[in-house]
């Protein structure tokens, strides 16, 4: 049940609660209780009262310098004979409070499309906000009824989502205040997965082979067995400064786009290769992968994106699957550079020719792999609330993990493939996600 916050002007630290609630909650004949708001935990003197049914009278000295705006239903649970009044959730921007304006900050309304089953107080933040010592933070608050953020001072939430990368000293406050319930925090790039999953009895066969670009003995051995390669920076998104290595007899190629066009430079020997990207590019920042012959469709290179959520009971699960067409002849399929997308089980159904059975196969294979990604990553220690996985199918039907974006997924993707409800679905997983690490537990949710 939801109930409505009012604020007493008194300062007797009362909680009353409707009199409906007492047996429900196991608290008849109870006259005190912990309360606990967020972060912030006091004792009041527990009352009830029979004025109505879905409102909770608090006196003013248990909310001091905050706000529990009154325009918000909560939800309230006992555990530990605590009295949870939530759930209080938060998102980490970037940025500082002086530069937060409505017109700017209306694009995270997006994450709350599916408000009614989340419930409570939703607070956007920024670093410079917090204020550790009263387990306060200068923010803003989301209005479900006008659908409009609402400046105020509100108690520290018992769950985050960043939307940021954070520094460790940060990462510390943060801990000591919620423990673990910030996720979405850990950035790694693509040499530290590579040395995760090739530890992995279940990954290594899913990985194309890999080494640091520094090591230009490694690199040419790797030339000498595969012929083309891709040389990738170890933080690169969205395709950018990525390099086909490839071989004929001693001439090598390496292509790349830039500005949308696709440019060749040709090379005659290894030395000149070397010479050229030691000199070009800072090889300390890139690694370089055996090229994986991936499936086409004329001749547009494709892998598909996998979106990976936390759900409302704290559990992996893939959301859906968008297939990714490169430019034609562009060694990415990245939309970014001039590709586009596809509804993945369409795209599945589509290479099979029509065979639902196997296109089906195909997919629970994809699906399967990209949830033991997210077990290893895990194990690693990291706290992610969603991803997406850049998973290649190859000319034998073999699956491939390329790339893993963790540091802020595009979820508009799902809108290129034309798939709206994979986009709502994804957009508002990271705070169903919250509440269940805010000990709110998970409501089933009707399709979006």
């Amino acid at each position: 049940m939801k109930f409505f916050i009012q604020t007493i002007p008194t300062t007797s630290s009362t909680i009353s609660i409707p009199f409906t609630e007492l047996d429900k909650l196991s608290l008849r004949g109870k006259q005190a209780i912990t309360i606990r708001i967020g972060v912030i935990q006091k004792k009041a003197v527990l009352s009830h009262h029979n004025d109505h049914d879905r409102c909770i009278y608090i006196s003013s000295d248990l909310v001091k310098d905050m706000s529990l705006p009154e325009f918000i239903e909560y939800e309230i649970k006992i555990q530990d004979d605590i009295l949870f009044i939530g759930p209080i959730l938060g998102m980490l921007v970037r940025g500082k409070i002086a530069e937060m304006n409505l017109p700017r900050i209306k694009i995270y309304k997006n994450y709350l499309i599916d408000y009614q089953h989340v419930n409570g107080l939703i607070v956007l933040f920024t670093s410079d906000g917090i204020n550790y010592k009263k387990k306060l933070i200068n923010g803003y608050a989301y209005n479900p009824i006008n659908k409009e953020w609402v400046e105020g001072i509100f108690p520290f939430p018992s769950a985050v989502f960043l939307r940021k990368s954070i520094k460790e000293s940060s990462r510390k406050k943060l801990q000591k205040l919620i423990g673990n319930n910030f996720f979405n925090s850990h950035v790694f790039n693509k040499w530290e997965m590579w040395e995760w999953f090739s530890k992995s009895e279940q990954l290594k066969q899913n990985l194309p082979e890999t080494v640091l670009a520094e090591n230009m003995e490694e690199v040419k051995k790797l030339m000498d067995v595969y012929q083309k390669t891709f040389i990738k920076p170890r933080a690169g998104m969205q395709g950018t400064g990525i390099f086909q290595l490839s071989m004929v007899g001693k001439e090598y190629t390496l292509s790349y786009r830039v500005k949308d066009k696709n440019i060749k430079t040709i090379l005659d020997n290894w030395e000149a290769v070397q010479l050229y990207l030691q000199s070009e590019l800072n090889l300390q920042n890139y690694i370089v992968q055996q090229k994986i012959p991936l499936l086409r469709n004329n001749n547009r290179v494709m892998d598909n994106r996998v979106i990976v959520v936390k759900d409302q009971n704290g559990a992996w699960s893939v959301s859906g699957m968008v297939t990714k067409f490169g430019d034609i002849d562009s060694i990415v399929s990245n939309i970014s550079s001039g590709g586009s997308a596809e509804k993945g089980w369409q795209a599945l159904v589509e290479m099979y020719q029509g065979d639902s059975k196997q296109a089906f196969k195909k997919y629970m294979e994809i699906e399967k792999l990209a949830l033991t990604c997210c077990k290893v990553l895990e194990s690693k220690g990291l706290h992610l609330g969603y991803i997406g996985i850049d998973i290649g199918i190859d000319e034998n039907h073999h699956l491939w993990v390329i790339e893993i974006n963790n540091r802020n997924p595009d979820m508009t993707i799902a809108l290129d493939a034309n798939d709206f409800q994979l986009y709502y679905k994804t957009k508002s997983a990271p705070f169903h996600y919250a509440k269940w690490l805010a000990c709110f537990g998970g409501e089933k949710r009707d399709a979006l």
